[in-house]
């Protein structure tokens, strides 16, 4: 086996790696909020959102600097057509996620914490009603890139 070789699988893990990280919490978050039924639940899972949510950006960063090291190490470039809708996809993703739904959630995290009680705070569920299409397509469109990455259609 050629340094390369090696190289590249090692590169391939730390992504793989990057990408359960990074995406993980993205599909848990959701299915944590929805969950919450009190004003003191909401509270817990907005207080660990908090420290949770530096895991994708981390994941992230370490997809994209990762991604670029195999598409040299590999000498592929932007010649192939799946790597090109991959990273297209993940733009798409990026902008949604810091464009929209990380300044609303900023917002619904300050209503959250601000309230008292057990009572779910009033504005909320129609804030969570305009980010979950959000999320939604963010979803669609992470397991677009998985399916991408796995089989690599020519």
């Amino acid at each position: 086996m050629e340094l390369t070789d090696i190289i590249s699988k090692i590169v391939v893990v730390i992504h793989v790696i990057a990408a359960i990280v990074g995406i993980g919490p993205a599909f848990v978050l959701p299915i944590l909020t929805s969950s919450a039924k009190t004003g003191s639940q909401l509270r817990f899972v907005f207080g660990m959102m908090k420290t949770i949510n530096r895991f994708p950006k981390t994941g992230g960063i370490t997809l994209i600097v990762t991604g670029i090291l195999l598409m040299i190490i590999d000498k592929m470039g932007l010649s192939v057509l799946w790597i090109n809708l991959s990273l297209l996809f993940f733009i798409v993703i990026e902008v949604i996620i810091i464009g929209f739904v990380e300044p609303r959630l900023k917002k619904l995290t300050q209503l959250v914490m601000a309230s008292e009680g057990d009572e779910i705070p009033v504005g909320y569920n129609a804030a969570m009603n305009k980010i979950a299409p959000l999320e939604a397509a963010v979803h669609v469109l992470t397991i677009v890139i998985i399916i991408l990455m796995v089989v690599k259609p020519v």
